[in-house]
């Protein structure tokens, strides 16, 4: 993501804009890897996310590119390792996807464009496929240009991802790429509808909590939640959601949260709770 003008970096000088807005860290060489992972963990992070290949918004960076090699690979995810954390990695294509696993990932992210063999090494190594189910240009930033161009890549390889997740049963979560932009945020029950299209709507539901929850904590003592995850049992952290109606039954409930939500709970605090509200209108019978 760094504009033109800060290339090359200068060693030992600043690290420029990408830096500066907190996206990410630059690191060239296993030894600087090493640090610059360790200086995540340091401040707080629970776990790392390597960008081991291109990416769609970054302009200059195709999606076959492999960033990192074998040996910066298995620097940061052994630190990750030493720290009881687990470090996932960014890759689209057969090669950086199966150099991650090699190096020990515990978790892909994206892999929109990975093949059969790919998959089949995934599964065989229990390694995690953190994905997004991408098939309109509504459910991304707007692009233009060369990312434009790897977006519609990225998009036309979503059905045979997942296909091929369900092939070899790989551990799959409902990822998000979608951090930056409000309007998009809000579409996040929308692109949860969409799983429909490979899973039952109980393995929808599944999916975005119990399996994301056993994903996320795999960050061991890292773990930044206070209780267990994706379960409902005493001691859990307490995020629940009341739905008006049954997804079991209709997953386009998901699609409309200020509808659907009657209860939302999160850190065992109600942020809303449209049946208190309702009860409170209710006229007392005479």
């Amino acid at each position: 993501m760094r504009p033109l003008y800060e290339l090359p970096r200068a060693s030992g000088g600043p690290f420029g804009s990408i830096r500066e807005a907190e996206g990410a860290m630059i690191a060239d060489g296993a030894d600087e890897v090493m640090l610059r992972v360790r200086e995540q963990l340091v401040q707080g992070a629970s776990h790392v996310k390597i960008v081991g290949s291109g990416g769609v918004s970054s302009p200059r960076s195709p999606l076959d590119a492999t960033t990192f090699t074998d040996a910066e690979l298995r620097a940061a995810i052994d630190v990750c390792r030493d720290w009881n954390t687990i470090a996932t990695v960014h890759a689209y294509m057969p090669r950086p996807v199966q150099r991650a696993i090699a190096a020990g990932a515990r978790c892909i992210e994206h892999a929109h464009l990975m093949d059969d063999a790919t998959a089949a090494m995934m599964a065989e190594r229990g390694v995690w496929l953190s994905i997004q189910p991408f098939l309109t240009e509504e459910d991304q930033l707007p692009l233009t240009g060369e990312s434009r161009a790897k977006m519609l890549e990225v998009f036309a390889g979503t059905n045979t991802a997942y296909k091929l997740a369900l092939k070899h049963g790989i551990k799959t979560a409902f990822g998000s790429d979608l951090l930056f932009s409000s309007t998009l945020a809000t579409r996040q029950g929308i692109m949860l509808t969409h799983l429909a299209r490979w899973y039952t709507n109980a393995e929808v539901l599944k999916q975005a909590t119990s399996a994301n929850g056993e994903l996320l904590s795999l960050s061991g003592p890292r773990n930044p939640y206070p209780g267990k995850l994706g379960v409902i049992e005493e001691g859990a952290l307490a995020d629940l959601l009341v739905v008006d109606g049954n997804p079991l039954e209709n997953i386009e409930l998901m699609a409309k949260p200020e509808k659907s939500f009657a209860v939302i709970m999160k850190d065992g605090k109600i942020h809303k709770n449209a049946l208190a509200m309702a009860a409170s209108h209710t006229p007392n019978a005479s």
